[in-house]
């Protein structure tokens, strides 16, 4: 069944997309680390004025089941994308829906001219690791933020 994407509503949507992020950090390093909700609500605001089609919400008949928040940015002196989060609620995993994701976001970025894009994962969150490499990401480097995470990405 196909998935709809809309543009994030910071005051509507915000009960949702604070849950995902939360359960996204969740999975990647076992705890939601420290997390203002409110700074974090007022980012979603901004970068949906900035880049609406990056920062989305994921729909099935209606029902809230993800997220997606992307926009471009300067990477080693070139415009990339950069993916923020994917985030689909558990029961949807696994079913090919993470597929049309991706889709969507790679449909962004030629819509706008990128034909890269990167993101980070942490490399202990292997379901997310084998999404991405099925969908042809590759490592580019380790880096050091509040954990070690891994930049992939991939030409499009």
């Amino acid at each position: 069944m196909a998935l709809t994407f809309r543009t994030m509503d910071a005051i509507r949507d915000r009960n949702y997309f604070v849950q995902f992020r939360k359960n996204a950090a969740r999975a990647s390093f076992g705890e939601e680390g420290p997390f203002d909700e409110q700074e974090y609500a007022d980012l979603i605001e901004a970068r949906t004025r900035e880049f609406p089609d990056g920062y989305v919400m994921v729909e099935q008949d209606g029902r809230i089941v993800g997220q997606i928040e992307m926009h471009p940015r300067e990477f080693e002196g070139r415009t990339i994308a950069f993916i923020s989060l994917f985030y689909l609620v558990p029961e949807m995993r696994g079913q090919g829906y993470g597929q049309q994701l991706t889709d969507y976001a790679e449909g962004v970025f030629r819509r706008h001219g990128i034909s890269e894009y990167h993101l980070r994962v942490s490399p202990t969150n292997e379901p997310a690791l084998h999404f991405y490499r099925k969908c042809g990401l590759v490592k580019i480097r380790e880096e050091q933020h509040q954990h070690v995470m891994w930049r992939m990405g991939k030409n499009i």
